[in-house]
This record gives C-alpha cells, structure tokens and sequence, in this order.
C-alpha cells in the first residue's frame, strides 16, 4: 500500500494526510518552494560570468588565433564534464530500475535531477558544433583540410569522420538521451501524483533496452567528442572509460546532494547511514573499475607499441607530469585506501568530502584529456605558439566554471522542484527500513 493515499499533487498530499510514518512529511521531504531561486541565480551568474570570460580570453590569450583554441578547449572540458554528470545520473536511474533495488529509492530522486539536466547539455553543445564547423576545426583536427591533406589515415577514417554524419550523430545522440531522460522523469511525477505502481514496471522494461541504447550511444559519443579530437589516435577502450568517469562523478555528485539536503535538516530517516553506505561502496567500486579500464588501455597501448597510440600518452607524461601523476594518486590510490575500511564508509562527512574530491579529479581527467590535444594542434601545425602559464589556467578556469556554473543553475531549480524522495514508489517502505550487514 503506497505511504500517501488519493493525493492531487504530492505537496498537496505530504502537507494534508497523516501517513503510518511521521518520516515521510511535507517539510522532510520538500524544501521551501521558489527556495532555490536565489542560489541558482548566483551559479547562473557565475556560469555566464565565466562564459564572457572565456570569450575575452579567446582573444587576449596567446597569439596567432592560438587564444580561440584554448578558449574552445576550455569550454569543451566543462562540457565534458556537465555531460558525464547528466550521462552518468540516467545511468544510475535505469540500474536501480532494472535490478529493482529497494535500498536506492530515497537516493533515486537526486539522480533525476541531474539527469533532467540533459537539455541543457544539448544546448552547451550547440557552441561547440557550430564554432566547429566554421572554423573548421579549433580542436578537431580532422575537419581542417590542410591538416588532413594527402593523409592516409584520415582517407581511411573520413567515412565516419565528416562534418554532416559527425553532426547527424550528434543530433541522434542528444534525440535519444533527451527522449530517455524525458520518458523516466514524466512517469516518476506522475507516480508521485497518481500512486500507480504500473509506472515503476514501465521504467524498468524501458531500462532494459534503455541501457543498450545508452552503451552504444555513450561509447560512440566518447569516440565522437573526445578520442576523434587526435584523429591518429585510437582506443578500442575508450567508450568504456568514458562511461566509468560518467558513471563516478555522477555517483559523487549525488553524494554530495543527499549530504547538504541532509544538512538542511531534511531527509532525516529518510536517508540513513545505511544508504549512504552503500552509496560510498559504489563510489569505492567505480574508483576500482576507473583505474582497471584506465591501466588495461595503458597496458594494451604500452604492449602494442604502435606509434599513433603511444604518443597519447607519450606527450601527458612529458608535458603534463604532475597532472599524470595526481591523476593516479587522486583518481585510484588514496581513494582506494581511504574508503577501503568499512567505517570510513558510513561516516557521512568523511565520504561527502571524497565525493568533493571525486569530482575534482574527474575534471582533471577531462583536462587532461584534451587540453594536450589543443597542444598537440599547436605543435603540428608549426605556426601557432602554444601560450602557457597563468594565462593559460585562468581561462580554463573560466571555461570550466562558465559550463558548470549554467548546468548546476538547472540541477538546482530541479532540486527545489517538488519532493525529494519518489513519495509513491511502491518500494518506499521496504526503503526506509534498509539495513547494511555487509
């Protein structure tokens, strides 16, 4: 039996009926409406702020047009990083409806939210396609003529790379995401309206071939907008580390979320140490699987010792040493250590700053990801210098914080939506008595 009876709005129905269970009230489970209108201003201000930023610094960074391409490099980082966090929640969402877990149902709602935020990544990529496209390539080096001139590599690639299919995948990628995300979202509000239980059973059948269509399409987006930026290079792996980066920073955001709404004296015995555990034991998994398919794609390259592949990881440990080095100390080693011990995982301050660390390192990775690609233009090209120093990082600071700042805006207007917690699930009550034995 669903915990709120007959309501004609979930707000509505927390606010007037007296459940069996005093956990499950309006202001556990809501915050205050038109609440997060200030806070998402400021990150909306912050976002555009950094936008005009990077703008400016296209300009003034550099010379010999060298400025633009670390300016779009920037911007594509934060990107990358928004569309992980929004890729990875979806992820999240149709797994807890697939396997129908009972344990994730008050923690399901933040992945929602940022998985509602899909839209607004669609947009952010609209810069990138069209700045792209006319300049011929700032960052993707396959769609400039003088570059892939009498290239062999790229005659055999240029079925797949070209600007009408690169563009025409794009369009079915973000169709098919939106779509996803559009289809989940509408029936979890209805359920929290309507309290019918057939909505969880369609969400799980969509899962199952939501999944195949998420694995084909991330993968080849992966290839698409970030592997095809060094059209030379090629990584049989690289959708899989793609989706594990997507998957753990998705992971550490809810983390973070579910922390603060906490924090705010909500979701109290609604999320629990128990639930928190078992969200730290899958941030501590995806850290494993991260530095399993990241070694296994170094080993492959490093055994096959083809030079096209080699020299991606050649030119990061030459140019970009420490940066390598924290990755693998930041990204596997001290989170391995750390949130190993059983207790470290259910102390919620604890695992809420390795979440915050979490999403720290994963943007990293995407910085060195394709920050050397932008250099590696630079100095093939032989008539751009490559400009460095503080000039450099205070416009992918910019770039970054201009991306992320316009997409946490709407992940927090999604937030202060409605309920916090899918209010009829009919697995709810199985929920909150959740216990961690292991």
């Amino acid at each position: 039996m669903s915990q709120l009876e007959a309501p004609s709005g979930p707000l509505a129905s927390l606010s007037r009926v007296v459940t069996r269970d005093r956990r499950l009230t309006a202001d556990n489970l809501t915050l205050p409406a038109g609440g997060g209108t200030g806070l998402a201003t400021v990150f909306a201000a912050i976002g555009l702020i950094g936008i005009v930023l990077t703008i400016i610094g296209s300009q003034v960074v550099g010379k010999d047009g060298a400025g633009a391409r670390y300016a779009m490099g920037a911007y594509h980082i934060g990107f990358t990083v928004a569309l992980g966090l929004s890729l990875g929640s979806m992820f999240w969402v149709m797994i807890f409806h697939i396997i129908g877990t009972k344990w994730s149902v008050t923690i399901r709602r933040q992945f929602e939210h940022v998985m509602r935020a899909m839209w607004v990544c669609m947009i952010l990529f609209l810069p990138i396609a069209i700045i792209e496209t006319l300049s011929q390539g700032l960052l993707f080096k396959w769609m400039d003529p003088s570059v892939t001139a009498d290239d062999a590599i790229y005659e055999h690639k240029s079925g797949y790379l070209n600007v009408p299919f690169f563009l025409l995948r794009a369009a079915i990628y973000f169709g098919l995401w939106v779509l996803l995300a559009t289809m989940f979202w509408n029936w979890q509000r209805q359920q929290d309206e309507t309290a019918d239980r057939w909505l969880s059973n369609k969400a799980r059948f969509t899962s199952a071939w939501g999944l195949l269509v998420f694995g084909v399409t991330v993968a080849f987006a992966g290839f698409d907008w970030l592997m095809s930026m060094d059209y030379h290079f090629f990584s049989t792996m690289w959708g899989v580390y793609f989706f594990a980066g997507a998957a753990y920073s998705a992971m550490a955001l809810n983390i973070i979320i579910t922390s603060l709404l906490r924090g705010s004296g909500r979701l109290e015995g609604v999320v629990t140490v128990e639930h928190g555990h078992d969200q730290a034991k899958l941030l501590f998994a995806f850290t494993v699987f991260w530095a399993y398919i990241a070694f296994s794609q170094y080993f492959l390259i490093w055994y096959g010792n083809i030079p096209e592949e080699t020299r991606y990881f050649d030119y990061r440990q030459e140019q970009y040493p420490i940066a390598t080095a924290v990755l693998i100390l930041g990204h596997f080693i001290l989170p391995f250590l750390f949130l190993l011990p059983r207790t470290a995982k259910r102390r919620t301050g604890y695992v809420a700053f390795f979440a915050g660390c979490a999403l720290a390192i994963h943007v990293l990775d995407i910085w060195w990801i394709i920050r050397p690609m932008a250099d590696a233009k630079l100095i093939s090209s032989g008539k751009l210098e490559a400009p460095k120093g503080i000039g450099v990082a205070w416009l992918d600071l910019a770039g970054i914080v201009g991306v992320l700042g316009i997409f946490a805006a709407v992940v927090v207007r999604n937030v202060f939506s409605g309920p916090l917690i899918p209010v009829n699930d009919p697995r709810l009550p199985r929920c909150l008595d959740h216990k961690n034995y292991v």
